[in-house]
This record gives C-alpha cells, structure tokens and sequence, in this order.
C-alpha cells in the first residue's frame, strides 16, 4: 500500500540519484564530503527554495519534521517560556514540547545536578464541530487570553491526525499581535497546499517534510526562518561547520553520515516540474481524487466525514468514519491502546470510529 501520508515515495530518478551519492561516498569519501557534498547541498536548497518562491539563504535542510522542530526547541526556548500546542498537534511533537518543560540541565555542574523547569505546556482541546476558520481563530484567541504568558505558539498547517487545512496565516497574525512566536509544522503541507507561500503566513519559523508529497527520498525536510530570524538556527548537533556564515551549511555536515536524500531533493524537484508538469498538475488530480475516494467510501459505508467545513479539508487526505460493523470493540480497544501509549487525540467525541484516508499520485481506494 503507498502511504504518502505517512512516509511518502520516490520515482525512480530520485532513488537513483540517492543511489549514485551513496556509491560515491563509499568510492571516494574525501572527494564526496569536501566537494560535492556541500555543492548538491546548495543545489537541493537552491532547487526547494525556486518551487517554493523563498530566498535560500533562510532555508536549511533537515531530516524531517519532528527533527526540525526538535532543533528549533532546544534554541528557542528560554526560562519562563510557555508554549502552546492543540489536541490535533502532531504526537511527536507534542512530546518535544512536553520535554523542553520537564527539566533543565545545568551543563555546567554534575550530571545529577538537574533543575526543575519553569517551562510550561498549554494545550488547548479543539472543539467538534468547526463549522468555519473563524471557530478555530476564536478558541486559539480565547486560549491567548487567558494564557497570556504563552510565548511559542506550534501550529499545525494540515493536521496528520485530523486532515485539517488550518488557517495558519491568520492564525500566525492573531498570535503575533500578542508577541507570540510561531512555529509552523508543515509535514503535509508541501506539496499539497495549492500556491503555498510561506513568506506570508508570517510565522518565525516553518518546517515541512519534503519525502512525504514531494517525492524526495526519505528523509528530508525544509526549516525555513524568517529574515530576522536566521542567525537564531543552530543545529543541536555541533560540527566543523556550526560557524559557517551560510546558515545552510551549519546544517551540511553533522559528522559522518549518510546524506544522500539531501542531496537528491534536486532530482525531485526536477521530477515535479519536468515529468509531473508542475506542482499545479499535481494537486488538481490528487484533490479530485480525494473527493472522488471520499465521497465513495462515505457513500459505501453510510457513514461521513470529519465534521469541517470544505475549504478546511486536506487537499489530499480526508478523515471518514468507520461503518457501524467496523466499531467492535476489539478494534475500540486496538485503537485505545495505541492512543494511550501514544497520547494521541484523534476525536473528542468519538475516539476509534474514524479512519483517515490518505491518496497519492495514481492510487486509490475502492471497496471490496
């Protein structure tokens, strides 16, 4: 089964190109770090930043999302800061959240010597149904008002659990105007948001997987800052290059590792332009396609959607209830197990009975 939602795929051509920066380390290692490794690192950057309408010089890339968005934690976040997250945001993430609230290590005494935390972790329960944006704006307002110590907002641009098409740049507006920084997981978004433009959402930072809708190789993702927020990225692992004038190459060389993705982000640019015909084509056909698998299996199960309005619903992902056959207990018990150990939110008022569907280019579901 292709799971773009999950890990994403690769044509051919990129997984060749991985292939050939692999067989040239393990040929010739010296010439591939100190030469062409940090020449296919701009290229990829370079590429990423054209499709994408932003400068290079404020994107970096990562492995993934929740990589990224762990890095951006351990820099920015101070004593005393609260962070914001939703029910929807992203397990993962949620945890890193959690994480930088737990505990702050002296590094300068014993390793035993650890201070408590003033950090704290507001998560706000969205509400079902959301009949509009403006729903979603309100609870997020209502939470800043009565929270007003809230520093670091982390906003969900599509959520991997709920398929939601947020309303970031509003969002991102709202939050500002209270002097909140923003973080925005992009893990769906690129790719899939018709005409995303990332400079105008106005957020601090974005972070959006590139191996999920974009067909790079596992894994990679694009960390973009904004302009007067470039000199904050630091990778949390220091090498040779943590100094670079070039923000990019902090990231380009972290020790001896297998950088081959990065380096054929490149290839998948130029798939999607060239063999694809542009991220536009793209788009158009998974949109309908996720209409079309949607509207059948919703039809097929008498069941429905998640209860969202249109416009906020993923462009290529859909969230239907399971038929009434399917909600056994067994599969409720399954699903709360993994909830629990997760801690993971996927509905407040019917957990287990929902099933998100994820299309990708040339595939869909039908029934049996």
């Amino acid at each position: 089964m292709l799971n773009s939602g999950s890990f994403g795929l690769s044509p051919k051509s990129v997984i060749d190109k991985k292939i050939e920066c692999i067989q040239d380390f393990e040929s010739y290692g010296d010439n591939y770090v100190r030469q062409s490794l940090l020449r296919q690192t701009e290229d990829s950057i370079e590429a990423v930043a054209k499709l994408l309408d932003v400068r290079p010089d404020q994107c970096v890339i990562v492995d993934n999302v929740t990589t990224g968005i762990s890095n951006l934690l351990d820099t920015i976040v101070r004593p005393g800061d609260t962070i914001l997250v939703n029910s929807w945001t992203y397990g993962s993430v949620k945890m890193a959240a959690s994480l930088s609230s737990e505990v702050m290590t002296n590094r300068n005494s014993d390793e035993t010597d650890v201070k408590p935390s003033s950090v704290q972790v507001v998560e706000l329960d969205i509400e079902l149904p959301i009949k509009s944006e403006e729903d979603i704006i309100e609870q997020v307002r209502k939470t800043l008002e009565q929270r007003s110590d809230i520093r670091i907002a982390i906003l969900d641009h599509i959520t991997s659990s709920t398929a939601c098409l947020m309303p970031v740049q509003q969002l991102t507006k709202l939050c500002r105007s209270r002097g909140v920084l923003v973080v925005i997981d992009g893990a769906h978004a690129i790719g899939q948001v018709p005409e995303l433009d990332i400079e105008s959402i106005g957020a601090d930072f974005y972070v959006g997987n590139l191996h999920k809708w974009c067909f790079a190789p596992k894994s990679a993702a694009l960390l973009w800052a904004r302009a007067d927020r470039i000199d904050s990225l630091r990778p949390s692992v220091v090498s040779w290059l943590v100094r670079d004038p070039l923000t990019s190459m902090r990231f380009a060389f972290l020790g001896t590792r297998d950088t081959s993705s990065v380096c054929a982000v490149s290839e998948a640019v130029r798939f999607v332009k060239q063999s694809c015909g542009g991220l536009a084509r793209i788009q158009a056909y998974c949109s309908r396609l996720a209409d079309k698998a949607s509207q059948h299996l919703a039809t097929a199960w008498n069941s429905h959607k998640l209860p969202i309005p249109a416009n906020m619903e993923a462009p290529f992902m859909r969230l239907i209830a399971l038929p009434k056959h399917l909600q056994c207990r067994e599969i409720l018990d399954m699903t709360n197990e993994y909830r629990m150990t997760f801690k993971t939110l996927y509905t407040s008022a019917s957990p287990a009975r929902l099933l998100l569907i994820w299309t990708i280019f040339g595939s869909w579901l039908t029934s049996s």
